[in-house]
């Protein structure tokens, strides 16, 4: 089966060798292409990918795609989706690398997607641990109730996706919004059918200075915005699905309200009742339904209670509930 590597290039001229000789070095025996989207960085990224690729000679077939203006991470994985030739797509960052069998271990056919096991280098990435068995297989609703639990983890990336099954669902990144594959792996847990589990490292994931995951509070003002927007957009896809009754969808869309809270909470608590009120209107949510979706679950049911305060006493209670979350 025909692999496509999508990487999308911006201001990664320190990196982008390493991760292309990465691409280059696998040991995959199958058609393979690597399709770069220059999303037109101000540094000499796109002359350092020009290059190699050039003195190039392997059976990888190499694609540059160039956007007219910088369109941001989301914008650039959608443009070589649509690009892609092959049967599966899997998402690199150009700052990243991955492993020399990474493709190879990760090509089994008959999958919506094949994950692998993550390394983290230059410091630590909570919830990225895979806690599933090598070899294990997902089947319908176990799938989502996985990636509820977070037995899989939410990054995009270190994925290989069967193409039919991206297009199928009409699956594609939202674009304008950082927090991006919070909402694509949401998505992609409510519709994949049947995924397959590699138990070893096959991507490294490195940690640094100017990224997303490390950006400081200036970012605050557009971090709230795009919180409240992958809420909004869970939500309506849930609503559209004719899932919002469903247990696991449920239980993940609450959990990501009460994350959002906690975030607002600790970096701008003075923002907290607005974010709250503005949370209510997007993805509206009832206590008779936490009730019933959670059974006798009494964890649950706490953090779900403000939903049956009025907002005088649903915000105190919710400042402790935050309190008590953030200690954990």
């Amino acid at each position: 089966m025909k692999i496509s590597i999508i990487i999308p290039v911006y201001n990664v001229a320190p990196y982008i060798g390493d991760c292309l000789r990465s691409v280059m070095g696998q040991s995959y025996l199958g058609a393979m292409e690597c399709i770069l989207v220059d999303d037109c960085g101000k540094d000499n990224s796109m002359e350092i990918v020009e290059g190699m690729i050039e003195d190039y000679h392997g059976a990888i077939d190499f694609k540059i795609v160039k956007h007219a203006q910088n369109r941001g991470l989301s914008a650039a994985r959608n443009t070589g989706m649509e690009a892609a030739t092959g049967d599966y797509v899997y998402f690199l960052d150009s700052d990243d690398e991955i492993m020399p069998d990474c493709i190879e271990a990760l090509a089994e056919p008959g999958y919506d997607f094949t994950i692998g096991e993550c390394r983290i280098e230059g410091g630590q990435l909570p919830g990225v641990a895979l806690k599933l068995n090598d070899g294990q297989v997902l089947e319908g609703a176990e799938v989502l109730h996985a990636y509820r639990e977070e037995a899989w983890y939410m990054m995009s990336v270190n994925k290989l996706y069967r193409l039919a099954f991206l297009k199928e669902n009409g699956l594609k990144f939202r674009e304008g919004i950082i927090f991006e594959d919070e909402l694509w792996s949401f998505q992609v847990a409510c519709t994949a059918q049947k995924i397959g589990v590699v138990g070893r490292e096959t991507y490294v994931y490195k940690l640094r200075e100017g990224s997303i995951t490390t950006a400081n509070q200036s970012v605050l003002a557009k971090r709230m915005t795009c919180l409240m927007t992958v809420l909004e957009e869970m939500y309506a896809f849930a609503e559209g699905r004719g899932l919002l009754e469903n247990q696991d969808v449920h239980n993940i869309l609450e959990n990501f309200r009460i994350g959002c809270l906690s975030k607002i909470q600790r970096q701008a608590p003075e923002r907290l009742k607005a974010f709250y009120l503005a949370q209510l209107e997007v993805a509206p949510s009832k206590w008779g339904r936490c009730c019933r979706l959670n059974g006798t679950d009494l964890k649950k049911q706490v953090r779900d209670l403000h939903l049956a305060l009025p907002t005088g006493l649903a915000l105190p209670y919710l400042r402790l509930l935050l309190w008590w979350y953030l200690k954990q």
